[in-house]
């Protein structure tokens, strides 16, 4: 064992190259095994750095810098420079513009760091590592469900700090003490009822105190924060391990089409069935995890690549997603059900404002068609523009094609469009090989393309880690597409 370890230190010490293409490929794999675990924020920026590090190290010591060619090079800068006049040109400047166009180059930046990364046949072990991680995430996405942890919060209002001592009560008292006439008329005044019997309980679990309400079937958080305490709405969406249930959501989008893009190629060719067996089991977990989430857009992207995926790979799973939709409602929980219900009813909220901020983006769009409004000020202009009586402010436009066009322009989003139709016949490359690895990300690939799409016509699917997720697999898809090419112009020579 000792002799092996001195060979290989050995090895590295006279091909420092090899050191570097090291870090790359553990910075990567850092990368996709934390991405699921919202909270890790430290570790994700130190695998980039890592990957930045192995990068920029192997082209000081060759001293030459390899640049790999992609059709995407021209769209991209261009998208970019766009980009960044738009922040440049916001009609009202903030040096959060700066900030979100960082974020975008960050993403991209990845993408070529994947493209010049040396891998290898070793890409696999990321999509075994990505494909794992949203397994673990998933097994502990049930258990917090279970235990009523990682669960969502909706921020409501703030009470005053003179009334704490209603909740400091609650501390010495295990079965809680019952909500007293102020706390309840503040309530009324921010629009919420809390019923004669509601009990506060301190909780460390919900990071201060938490207010049940069972005759309204509502739980409250309550944190001390900045002098104040906050209130927030317990609701019954897993959040799991990431902050909240969107961006679980959103990262479930991602991860779901591409682990059923594996599994059908593993199906349509069946050489280990414990293998097929237990990534059946993963997809399950990943998918009861996408029901509890209730996010409604995530839902209708995943079940849009689900059945492309079926009629064009494996007409089989049609069967199985009939048999599912026939047992949901005998399966499903309550809180699904009743989120199928607002679909219908449309209840006050963000589904009945969501045609609004799709309105206000048109307007903003007609008024600066060419520059946009500048990365990451959608909430601040629509703070501006928006009718009055609004209750929510969103972030984002809730649509990722009115959003490009929204804060960078309409010229970026015919550049998005061109880049989406050059990244599908990338894809389409790998059709030709009957590799199953590159048959599983064929599949997948184009699964998560457009599962992720259509997505994005009710959120924003490109932002924060999605955006990361997104242009590395689409960097893994250009890289892999490469190698095979390079594989196939110069094959290994033949053993007699």
């Amino acid at each position: 064992m000792l002799d092996k370890i001195r060979h290989i230190a050995i090895q590295y010490y006279r091909h420092p190259s090899d050191c570097f293409d090291l870090a790359i490929y553990v910075g990567f794999l850092l990368f996709v095994l934390i991405l699921p675990f919202g909270y890790a924020t430290a570790i994700l920026n130190a695998s980039l750095l890592l990957v930045l590090f192995g990068w920029v190290g192997r082209i000081c010591h060759e001293r030459r810098f390899e640049w790999k060619r992609t059709p995407l090079d021209l769209p991209i800068a261009l998208f970019l420079l766009l980009a960044l006049v738009a922040s440049l040109l916001a009609p009202h400047r903030t040096t959060s513009s700066l900030g979100h166009f960082w974020k975008l180059l960050r993403a991209v930046l990845l993408f070529y760091a994947v493209i010049h990364s040396r891998l290898g046949d070793r890409w696999r072990h990321l999509i075994i590592a990505f494909v794992c991680a949203g397994g673990l995430s998933a097994l502990l996405g049930l258990y917090y469900y279970a235990t009523g942890t990682g669960m969502g919060t909706a921020y409501m209002f703030d009470i005053e700090s003179r009334l704490e001592h209603h909740f400091s009560d609650a501390v010495q008292r295990t079965e809680g003490v019952k909500v007293s006439d102020d706390l309840r008329q503040v309530y009324q005044q921010n629009n919420r009822k809390l019923a004669q019997d509601a009990t506060i309980f301190p909780s460390k679990k919900h990071g201060g105190w938490l207010i049940v309400d069972k005759s309204n079937d509502r739980n409250y958080a309550v944190r001390k924060s900045d002098g104040q305490l906050k209130v927030y709405m317990i609701e019954p969406r897993l959040a799991g391990t990431f902050k909240m249930p969107n961006d679980l959501g959103a990262y479930l989008v991602i991860v779901l089409p591409v682990a059923m893009g594996y599994f059908v190629a593993g199906w349509r060719a069946p050489q280990n069935w414990r293998y097929i067996t237990g990534l059946g089991a993963l997809l399950c977990g990943l998918a009861a995890n996408l029901a509890l989430t209730l996010t409604r857009a995530a839902w209708g992207g995943v079940l849009i690549a689900t059945v492309y995926i079926a009629i064009y790979f494996q007409r089989k799973l049609l069967w199985g997603l009939l048999a599912l939709v026939l047992l949901s409602p005998f399966l499903m929980p309550q809180s699904v059900k009743d989120r199928f219900e607002t679909m219908r009813e449309r209840p006050p909220g963000f589904m009945s404002e969501r045609p609004q901020w799709w309105k206000t983006s048109a307007q903003l769009i007609q008024k600066y068609p060419i520059t946009g409004i500048g990365l990451g000020r959608f909430r601040a202009e629509y703070q501006l523009h928006a009718p009055a009586g609004v209750h929510h402010k969103p972030y984002h436009a809730h649509n990722i094609y009115l959003h490009i066009a929204v804060e960078q322009g309409i010229p970026s989003l015919i550049l998005f469009l061109g880049i989406l139709f050059l990244i599908f016949r990338q894809l389409f490359a790998l059709r030709r090989r009957d590799d199953f690895w590159c048959t599983g990300l064929f599949i997948g690939g184009s699964g998560f393309l457009i599962s992720a799409l259509v997505y994005g016509l009710a959120d924003q699917i490109l932002h924060q880690r999605p955006l990361l997720i997104f242009w590395f697999l689409v960097g893994l898809v250009f890289y892999v597409t490469n190698l095979t090419k390079s594989v196939e112009r110069f094959p290994e020579p033949s053993s007699y």
